[in-house]
Parts: structure tokens; sequence; C-alpha cells
């Protein structure tokens, strides 16, 4: 038989950060006779008769020293009856699990996508057979011949829409954790230029501080927000389940990135697979915007630069919004493709 055992830090369809988790698990059933799915917690999913789901309890508040046990417990059970490890995520997982993996002489591939190079990254790269990541360059000055680029793994069906551009008020979002490094107060600042513009436009910011550094800087942006006199303009959703996100990219005109050059980020690929228009301030995003990588890039940090592409967009005839439409939900296709992404990482073990 043909199995896989996948080790991830939660299984929960409601969740912001890993609910997309649950159609890769569900991709991976359908190439495998069993998935076994190690996760510290679990809540509310729906997957295939062949998935398992074994939590080390977080959810439920057991200790470190519980959740460890747990994990051992797990692994040397179902290692044995697995063809390859899949650590999602975190490099930790790897040096964990490669006592069992070297033991039974299985594959362990590292997903992984962080900005930050780690000392346990570095070990886990020596452990590991494979680093699989979304784009090279989503490891920002980490280099070694295990790294394959995969694309990001993104299921169009999930966020297909049918679009009509009409010229009644324009909805803008932007999604992901509230974090210095996502440059918030670049968009809330290009809304004020548009307000005084007199352009009919709302923005939605969906997220939540996680970091400790994260709630200070979520205040400042609030701050800003209401000295600006935006509050009627600029709303901060704050948490929104992942089963639900879908309908925000299909409800937005255009979504937009504000974080520095390095990585792919998943929320524009996401509003890229429901049609909806684009702007980035990441400028690795260029190859995957074509032709219309000048009028979809802006400066990075500048609001000017952002309110001026976002006016020209805005400005847009229907059929100009249509083609830029397609063209972009075409590229996530290409590039990003859920199932291609899949079956790439297959291939491996």
């Amino acid at each position: 038989m043909k199995n896989l055992l996948i080790i991830t830090r939660e299984v929960n369809e409601e969740d912001d950060l890993l609910g997309f988790f649950i159609e890769w698990i569900k991709e991976f059933a359908k190439h495998f006779d069993r998935v076994f799915v190690i996760a510290l917690a679990k809540g509310n999913y729906r997957l295939p008769e062949n998935v398992s789901v074994y939590s080390l309890g977080k959810e439920r508040g057991n200790s470190k020293i519980a959740m460890a046990f747990n994990f051992y417990k797990y692994l040397f059970r179902l290692v044995p009856k697995s063809s390859g490890i899949f650590a999602h995520t975190s490099a930790t997982f790897v040096i964990a699990s490669w006592p069992a993996a070297l033991l039974f002489r299985k594959k362990i591939i590292l997903w992984y996508l962080h900005r930050s190079i780690t000392m346990k990254l570095k070990i886990a790269e020596k452990l590991c057979y494979k680093i699989v990541t979304a784009a090279e360059d989503s490891l920002v000055g980490f280099k070694s011949k295990k790294i394959i680029e995969t694309g990001h793994g993104i299921n169009a069906e999930e966020f297909k829409t049918n679009r009509n551009w009409t010229d009644g008020k324009i909805e803008i979002l932007s999604v992901g954790r509230i974090s210095k490094i996502k440059d918030y107060e670049t968009l809330i600042r290009a809304a004020l230029i548009l307000k005084d513009k007199n352009i009919d436009f709302n923005i939605k910011i969906i997220g939540r501080p996680i970091m400790p550094s994260d709630f200070p800087y979520f205040e400042h942006l609030k701050f800003l927000n209401e000295k600006l006199n935006l509050d009627d303009v600029v709303k901060f959703i704050g948490f929104v389940p992942h089963n639900n996100i879908a309908d925000y990219y299909k409800k937005s005109d255009i979504v937009i990135g504000m974080t520095p050059k390095g990585g792919i980020d998943k929320s524009l690929l996401e509003a890229m697979a429901s049609g909806a228009l684009i702007l980035t301030s990441n400028e690795e995003m260029g190859r995957y915007l074509g032709e219309y990588s000048k009028e979809l890039i802006f400066d990075y940090g500048k609001p000017a630069d952002l309110a001026d592409k976002l006016t020209r967009v805005i400005n847009w005839s229907p059929s100009e919004k249509n083609k830029t439409s397609d063209f972009l939900l075409d590229s996530v296709k290409k590039f990003h493709n859920l199932e291609n992404l899949i079956e790439k990482i297959i291939k491996l073990y």
C-alpha cells in the first residue's frame, strides 16, 4: 500500500492562516491509499474516508510534555506504514521526525515559505530529502540544492465567480496578518488621497494581530485611520474563517498587497483566482502579471504611487478590466494550480 504521513500545525477549515491546507490534504488523498495527519491541534474539517487525523491535543490544553509523548507515539506507529513524510511549514517537524525517518528509511520533504532563515531551518536542510516552496525567492538569502519551486497551490474552483464590472462604488480589499511587514499604513494614506479625489470606494482589511509586536502596530493603524478621518471608508474586519474568505474576494473589485520584494503573497493569488484585479508592491509578482506588471506594481511604501495606480485601474473600461481579470486567472491556473503542486511533491517520493 502507498501511504503518506503529513505533519502540520492544525487541521481546521475555519483557521484563517492554515484553513487552506484542508484542500491540500484532500488532493493528497486522491493519490495515496491512506493519508495520516499528525497535527498540533484540530478543529472543524471534512476530509475523505482514507484520511486519519491524530491531534497532539493543543486544542485541549495539553502540556508540551504530553504533546511530545503523543507525537512520538503516533510517529513510531505511522512512519513504518508510510511511504514518506511531508512536514508542512515547520523545520521543527523535520528535526523531530528525523530519528524515525532514519530508522525506517523514509524520505522527509519540507514545505517552507518563511522569510526568516533560522538555525532550525539550516539543520532541517541537512536532514530532509527536499525543501519545496512556492517560489525560491520566498527563502530570501537561503541557498540549497535541495530547494524545489512548486508554485503556491491554489484551488481556483474555490474562488471562481462571474465578474460584472459596473460604475458603482469600488470595493477594495487587503488580506493578511496585521503586522509591519504588511505595510497597511501605506494603504491607509493612499485611501486619504482617493477620498480627496472624490472617488467612491470602500476598503476592507481582513486580518488580525498575532505576534506581540503586532498589537501596538494595530493600535497605531486604528489611531491613524481615525486621525485622517477615514473611518467611513476604511474598515478593519478582523478575523474571517478560511471557509468564508472566498466570499470577500468575490465581492471585491481590487485586492491590494503592500509587502516588500520577496516571496509570493498567497492572498493575491487567491484574489486572482476569483477574477479580482490586484495591485502589489512585491516585484516578485511581476512574472505572473505579464504585460500588466507596470500597471499593477506600485512602489513599496509610497502611498502616492499606490493611489495613482489605483486611480488608473479604477478608470479602466469594463472590457479592459475583463481582459486583465481573465489573464490573472489564467496565470494562477498555469503557475499555482493545486493539482500540479501536489503531483510535483508526490513525484519526489
